[in-house]
């Protein structure tokens, strides 16, 4: 398959995360899938602060989005309509990939709420330390992460690349695995008016 993660950002101090994955060649043919993710919010002192998260399975949406009230710290799930408190820090399962650049110590572990757009629950995050990995986009120093909840996500973040995450591995409740690796790193710099 192929992924593509896009991550912009507005003079306003405004986000916006976008992801494409997609099944290719012989998958695509059995079993074809696209799904999109995206993430819209803000960048504080503290990192990412989402303010809404949607998804899309084959070009509609699939009713797991999810909208963020920071002021009540709350966040409403559209699949069931639910209202649920959520602590400072909270991330949807797309911005969380990148909010692990703005952890102060993420070697130390932390506990982080997460909304899937299914549902909020809480990850341990745990570092598995300092690792080498080869990627088609290069070699990296990087600290693999993992993100234990109903589902398992494990992160790599490059230590010499605004920590950004070049491998992702994503594992469901039913065991079934999907891993991302970086095939190009393109950072282009922030226009000013």
């Amino acid at each position: 398959g192929r992924a593509v993660h896009r991550w912009e950002f507005g003079a306003d101090g405004s986000y916006r995360l976008t992801s494409m994955i997609e099944t290719s060649g012989l998958a695509a043919l059995i079993r074809p899938l696209r799904q999109q993710y995206e993430s819209r919010g803000r960048l504080g002192p503290r990192g990412l602060r989402p303010d809404s998260y949607q998804t899309w399975r084959n070009g509609k949406a699939n009713g797991e989005n999810a909208d963020f009230d920071w002021l009540t710290a709350e966040v409403r799930l559209q699949r069931d309509g639910s209202v649920q408190r959520i602590t400072p820090g909270t991330q949807d399962l797309l911005s969380l990939n990148y909010q692990l650049a703005y952890l102060p110590a993420p070697e130390n572990g932390s506990t982080i709420g997460v909304v899937t757009g299914r549902k909020y629950e809480h990850y341990n995050l745990d570092s598995l330390g300092e690792e080498e990995i080869d990627t088609p986009a290069g070699r990296f120093r990087t600290l693999h992460l993992r993100a234990a909840g109903e589902t398992l996500t494990e992160i790599w973040i490059a230590l010499d690349h605004q920590r950004l995450p070049v491998k992702i591995r994503f594992t469901d409740k039913k065991g079934e695995s999907y891993q991302q690796l970086a095939t190009e790193i393109d950072v282009m710099p922030v226009a000013s008016d």
